[in-house]
């Protein structure tokens, strides 16, 4: 799920427990909350399952910005 997907979701969740709370509706406030912890969970669980990021912090003539002989 992408992020804006996401927070669409999480607000949408957010309004309805809002909503159930104030009318007092038990079974709607639960899964509103269930729904806003599993796309918390969701989101959570995709930024770490991501490849490692390519950084290089050893000095040397490996960077990238350093390619073509310039100095």
């Amino acid at each position: 799920m992408r992020t804006d997907a996401a927070a669409g979701v999480f607000v949408g969740a957010l309004v309805v427990l809002l909503v159930s709370l104030l009318l007092g509706w038990t079974l709607l406030v639960v899964l509103a909350g269930a729904v806003m912890v599993g796309v918390l969970v969701a989101t959570a669980r995709q930024r770490r399952t991501g490849p490692d990021p390519e950084v290089t912090i050893r000095p040397g003539d490996e960077r990238p910005w350093r390619r073509g002989g310039e100095r």
